[in-house]
């Protein structure tokens, strides 16, 4: 999958100043360039930035990659980590720039206590999930660690406290509280992966067979989601 070629290439230099990837797919170029851990400017066959990315989303096959080191880009038109133009891209059209974004922050165990959780939706969607290709594992849980649904899964109790560890790792602080829009992230876990979902008060834990690509299973999770 190319996003996955260029979220590993990005990966590589996450800590470097003024990245440049050069990339060809078939017969199209594109660029990004990159600077502490964000991408300042995106651009493919005559897409830039987020539209870029859409364009991106469902290629395959062979891509060339050459990366510059300390080449800024000309202008900064966007601002995005990876992980967050992912989740951009998987809303379907949700997603409008002049949104601002929520930092208000309230305490876990008020949203846990107030919020309406329909477990009837919660175990229909986990069975969906559970159903996607490389799945391998799912859990279903409150922010305080109560388990709704698992599957495959042999210590629900200490797969939620984990699932909700590295969650709040993977996020900026206060990240995991802010329900507006659906969050998801691919984390490492040991030696395998997870994708976790957080979506109206629950966190989705999916573990992801290592004979697929999980930033794929991701999207296809998100959809789900988006559509339950």
């Amino acid at each position: 999958m190319i996003l996955e070629d260029i979220k590993y290439q990005l990966d590589q230099f996450y800590s470097f100043d003024n990245i440049k990837l050069s990339f060809e797919i078939a017969d199209k170029a594109g660029l990004i360039y990159y600077n502490e851990g964000k991408i300042t400017k995106a651009v493919f066959d005559l897409k830039e930035d987020l539209d870029a990315f859409r364009e991106l989303r469902d290629l395959d096959g062979q891509i060339n990659i050459q990366v510059s080191i300390g080449e800024p880009a000309p202008e900064n038109t966007f601002n995005k980590s990876f992980d967050e133009i992912i989740e951009l891209i998987s809303e379907a059209g949700i997603y409008q720039e002049e949104e601002p974004l929520i930092t208000e922050s309230r305490d876990v165990s008020d949203l846990s206590a107030s919020a309406e959780i329909n477990s009837a939706l919660v175990v229909k969607i986990s069975e969906g999930l559970a159903n996607i290709s490389g799945v391998e594992g799912i859990l279903a849980v409150r922010p305080n660690g109560e388990v709704l649904y698992s599957k495959d899964v042999e210590d629900p109790d200490f797969e939620s406290a984990d699932s909700i560890f590295l969650y709040n790792q993977s996020k900026e602080l206060g990240d995991i509280l802010n329900f507006k829009n659906l969050k998801s992230t691919v984390c490492e876990a040991g030696n395998y992966k997870k994708i976790i979902i957080n979506n109206k008060n629950i966190l989705y834990s999916i573990k992801v067979s290592p004979t697929v690509q999980p930033l794929k299973t991701q999207i296809e999770a998100v959809k789900l989601l988006e559509n339950a």
